[in-house]
């Protein structure tokens, strides 16, 4: 901190009232330079240190190490929709319906406390208010090195500590000045004040006993009237404020966008306070796996909740701790939930004359919480209005018996919109839960507390997406998760409701029933789906092609561009070919169904590592579109081409076709190592790419040679004993066949995320899986 900035403004203030002069004036200079370093180590030991208890850090970090910039919205929350149906359509529109205050319209926070004079800054708990204050007071001691424009002494106070009927503003900063040996303390602060030299942040007037609100907002208000040439900011919660203070700008805060994200969580390691500790996580770059964990498939709702900064706080914690982040994230999201129920509130030392324990304990305000959210979630409800929200915690009131007689709805709903921040006021007069996130996990909490729930959930709910998060944590919130594991199986069976899809089951449990245990048995059968549904596609474009090759002399080199030189099934090749009408392939069909045809690879690496089959293909996995080879051995390019093709096309071509043969060869071999497929003449198709090798060398040395009678891909469907009527499968039995994918893969991840599962109950769901099982259906 460069302290001759403050001491310099410091002593141009004791100048305007000082009548001492020589060496006296030398001396008394020296005592304002050290109560000046007193003040600038006061206020950084005070306020410039971060520490957050109740995520579990016990040792402090200095803010300036941690701090990321933070945004302000350009208007209240609650005034950015007309109505609740609006917010909620706008919600919804959304991948996942995140509740985070992110604008495209917001402003540098910086910025803003620079061009307003007077600044009230609003938001809910944990999004960092507090932090913003005291930042600014550090930058404004750093004088032209820091990032406040304005050349002021900051005064950080904190309004939970105006209980008292009688407050002097003047007299607190005065004890601010006292406590760090200046002289004259009480003529410092007149005459700073009547100069306009101080920066007062007034932290958190939400913390101020409700009976004393009204007085020490009209305190505060005469106290800036009167001192109104110096800047003041204040803070305090969206749910407590209400007005007063007439000359302030009001701006809210906007949750951490990904960015803020990614750039508090590298300076959070980077400011690791063990030496040895933060040059690993360096080496290992421990920030950046971090970051890269956040950003996983799984955690998508684990991500909602770091864009408040307290509780990305606690999951850098949590990742410091163990490395990663469970899968069984229910445990994580209770010890968020509980932060804000009681934690916080207590570490700040928040003692307002209403709160929640007064009316119910925290056990029972969890179950109401979780009833209210299964109830709502349930009718598919995010937002409800006040009168509804009171509705609901009275009934959930009369329908206990131990209901306490001091139990008073609208101060409950009050003390946790305010004290709490469970609820956010999102358009006028509605609100919703803080995170979705946590409407989630009290409504799967509300599930586990009634084993009556358990099976409405999954004939009710299986196939709506939305409420993919709540399986996840019902099953990590419950003691053994065999009843709802198994019920889930059993509803996806029933959707394999035809002849075709029946017998496409058969098939890939009969071609895989061997006698070697290498490897799992589903894993096998998933193998074998992946098999059909690559020669499904190749056959489809070969079909296409085929229709289309009639008196078309430019085919070839259409096809040459397309399938080899530009490495890429496009959207320009499914439109030309007719897929899109044909098929449907819309790209949130495409992407479902190559994620599924995937599934095997991340279930049951050992099978797909020793294979290889995708090699080169690491980097296109997420792209379906931008795949030449994912067809894998059964892309069959060559059958498009005459001989004359191979004579006009360069020898690099023609070495490059022989080396792409040569792997299939060497592919091939390793699957019938493998030993994966029953009855399956794996020699046979070995033989049929060496021919094509020999046929391609003798074509391209302009000899006359017939190519081989029968396709690659034609093999492959002989070799494997995949029928025409097989691959006639329909657009609605692909959708059938989707959706017992995605409960499948919801199946396996409600295993990982579960506490408990019995070995005995998950082996036989294992071995129902991609099997035709009658008996299943009708249990």
């Amino acid at each position: 901190m460069d302290e001759t900035i403050i001491s310099g403004v410091v002593t141009e203030i004791y100048k305007q009232f000082s009548e001492l002069v020589g060496k006296a004036w030398d001396e008394f200079t020296g005592r304002i330079a050290n109560a000046c370093h007193r003040y600038n180590e006061n206020y950084r030991e005070r306020h410039g240190q971060l520490k957050v208890f109740c995520t579990g850090m016990r040792k402090p970090i200095p803010l300036d190490d941690v701090y990321v910039a933070v945004q302000f919205l350009d208007e209240y929350t609650a005034s950015r929709y007309r109505s609740p149906e609006a917010a909620e359509r706008a919600f919804r529109q959304r991948d996942r319906m995140y509740f985070h205050l992110i604008s495209d319209e917001h402003k540098d926070g910086t910025q803003v406390a620079n061009d307003e004079q007077y600044l009230m800054l609003l938001g809910g708990p944990g999004v960092g208010k507090s932090t913003f204050l005291r930042k600014v007071g550090l930058e404004a001691l750093k004088g032209k090195n820091g990032n406040f424009a304005h050349a002021c002494i900051p005064v950080f106070l904190e309004l939970k500590r105006f209980a008292a009927d009688q407050i002097d503003i003047e007299v607190l900063i005065t004890n601010e000045f006292k406590t760090c040996g200046y002289p004259h303390p009480e003529k410092l602060t007149n005459t700073a004040l009547k100069s306009g030299k101080l920066l007062v942040l007034f932290d958190g007037l939400d913390e101020v006993p409700e009976a004393n609100l009204d007085n020490v907002t009209g305190k505060i208000g005469d106290f800036v009237d009167q001192y109104s040439q110096n800047r003041f900011i204040a803070s305090c919660r969206v749910a407590a404020y209400r007005g007063g203070l007439t000359r302030f700008t009001d701006v809210e805060m906007a949750d951490f966008d990904d960015a803020q994200i990614e750039a508090y969580i590298k300076n959070w390691f980077d400011s690791t306070p063990d030496r040895y500790r933060r040059q690993l996580d360096e080496e290992m770059e421990t920030a950046e796996q971090c970051w890269n964990a956040l950003n996983a498939e799984e955690h998508r709702a684990t991500k909602e909740l770091a864009r408040n900064p307290l509780l990305l706080t606690l999951l850098c914690l949590v990742y410091d701790t163990s490395q990663s982040f469970s899968r069984n994230r229910a445990s994580l999201y209770e010890d968020a939930l509980n932060i804000f129920l009681k934690e916080w509130a207590a570490e700040k030392r928040v003692n307002r004359s209403a709160s929640v324990d007064q009316y119910l304990d925290i056990p029972d305000e969890k179950r109401m919480l979780s009833e209210i959210a299964a109830k709502n979630f349930e009718a598919n409800r995010l937002f409800f209005t006040e009168t509804e929200l009171i509705d609901q915690i009275k009934k959930f009131g009369v329908g206990n018996a131990n209901t306490r007689k001091t139990f008073n709805a609208p101060k409950i709903l009050e003390t946790i919109l305010v004290d709490q921040g469970l609820f956010v006021e999102r358009v006028r007069g509605s609100y919703s839960f803080s995170h979705l996130t946590f409407q989630e996990y009290l409504t799967a909490n509300y599930i586990v507390g009634d084993a009556r729930s358990i099976q409405g959930l999954v004939t009710e709910h299986l196939h709506n997406g939305q409420w993919r998060e709540v399986f996840l944590l019902t099953a990590g919130l419950m003691r053994e998760a065999d009843n709802l594991l198994t019920a889930m199986q059993a509803e996806a069976t029933k959707l394999i409701n035809t002849d075709r899809l029946k017998t496409l089951f058969r098939w890939t449990e009969q071609i895989t029933n061997t006698t070697d245990d290498q490897y799992n048995r589903s894993a096998k059968r998933l193998f074998a789906i992946h098999q059909y549904f690559a020669l499904w596609i190749s056959n489809k474009i070969y079909e296409e092609v085929k229709n289309s090759a009639n008196d078309d002399p430019y085919l070839y080199r259409f096809l040459f561009r397309h399938f080899y030189l530009d490495l890429g099934l496009d959207r320009d090749l499914y439109r030309d070919l007719g897929l899109d009408r044909d098929l449907g392939l819309d790209r949130h069909f495409c992407r479902n169904l190559h994620r599924y045809l995937h599934f095997y690879r991340y279930l049951y690496q050992d099978l797909d590592r020793y294979l290889s089959l995708y090699q080169h293909l690491d980097r296109y996995h997420y792209g379906y579109f931008h795949q030449p080879r994912y067809l894998g051995l059964y892309q069959d390019f060559y059958q498009y081409m005459n001989p004359n093709f191979y004579r006009l096309i360069s020898s690099t071509y023609r070495d490059r076709f022989d080396r792409e043969l040569e792997e299939q060869i060497t592919l091939t071999k390793r699957m019938k190592d493998m030993k994966v497929l029953k009855g399956v003449d794996l020699q046979r198709m070995i033989g049929r790419f060496d021919a094509q090798r020999k046929f391609i060398k003798v074509a391209s040395k302009r000899k006359s040679v017939k190519p081989p009678k029968e396709s690659i891909h034609d093999t492959w469907l002989s070799v494997l004993g995949i029928t025409n009527d097989m691959l006639a499968i329909s657009r609605e039995e692909l959708e059938k066949y989707l959706q017992y994918f995605q409960i499948t893969e919801l199946i396996f991840a409600c295993k990982e995320a579960a506490g408990r599962v019995s070995p005995d109950v998950w082996q036989t769901i294992e071995d129902r899986f991609l099997t035709w099982d009658a008996e299943g259906v009708e249990n």
